[in-house]
């Protein structure tokens, strides 16, 4: 026959383990809202169209972005301009009037870790000085092979850039813990995560797993192009191919999945809630 002792145990047993459970589902529930507080729904992908170099095949967008109703970043290196290979001034400011963002590449295109800390003024600092003098609004930045130190990204800031981009710090880049996309606000201003230069092996499905990827976590995703032509480098896409990607990012932009941002309208906080 239980004793009145026993009975009073077993009595706090219970109450123990509802009290326990009770805890224990609070934290779940609390796990279970941070998860969607934290998570942007997939409609609230940001995608940037980058393109790095100077390079003089990359004019061939323009009409193609037009088209599109989308407008892209140009980082540009303005020792470059009006030389063989490359854009010319009037291209840029071709480009510049119909909406795109023109930002800083250095002079030369120089890997600034390394260089001396006067020689990455010169290339960082006299860039941008140069290209506001030709009447470009230019508030960005991207390192040279996105490769940077801390003077690089101090730099950065000190020559008036609002943001650095690097190349890496994404899944996409054979980082397997690092997250798919770039945070909104970015965690690092001087050092912008990106999936990396996109290379000619990377078709357009490549490119739409790596978008559709994307959207599962929200955020914003840099595709980074250097040549726009017909496999004619490691790191260009064909004019068709390039067509065929815009036509589907339209697609997505149109149904909400998507939105299309130059840097710096990310950068200044232009994205749609």
């Amino acid at each position: 026959m239980p004793t009145e002792r026993g009975c009073a145990l077993r009595l706090a047993t219970r109450r123990q383990q509802a009290a326990l459970a009770f805890i224990v589902a609070c934290l779940a529930a609390v796990l279970l809202s941070s998860v969607h507080l934290t998570r942007r729904p997939p409609g609230a992908l940001v995608v940037s169209i980058e393109f790095d170099d100077t390079l003089a095949d990359q004019i061939s967008v323009r009409s193609v972005l037009a088209e599109h109703r989308m407008h892209a970043t140009f980082f540009v290196n303005s020792g470059a301009l009006d030389r063989p290979g490359h854009l010319t001034v009037a291209q840029l400011r071709a480009l510049a009037s119909d909406g795109h963002e023109i930002g800083g590449h250095t002079l030369n295109h120089l890997r600034l870790p390394g260089l001396t800390a006067s020689e990455q003024r010169r290339q960082i600092c006299d860039d941008r000085r140069a290209l506001l003098a030709l009447g470009f609004a230019v508030s960005n930045f991207a390192y040279p092979w996105g490769a940077h130190d801390s003077v690089s990204t101090e730099l950065v800031r000190s020559c008036g850039y609002d943001s650095g981009r690097r190349s890496g710090g994404l899944a996409f880049a054979s980082c397997i813990l690092c997250p798919w996309t770039e945070s909104i606000p970015p965690r690092d201003l001087t050092a912008t995560r990106a999936p990396g230069s996109l290379s000619r092996s990377e078709r357009v499905p490549a490119i739409k797993a790596l978008i559709r990827r994307a959207q599962e976590d929200g955020g914003w995703i840099q595709l980074i192009f250097h040549h726009v032509c017909d496999a004619c480098g490691k790191y260009s896409i064909s004019s068709q191919d390039f067509s065929t990607l815009l036509d589907w990012l339209a697609e997505e932009r149109d149904a909400g999945r998507v939105v299309v941002l130059t840097v710096r309208q990310v950068i200044h906080g232009e994205v749609p809630r």
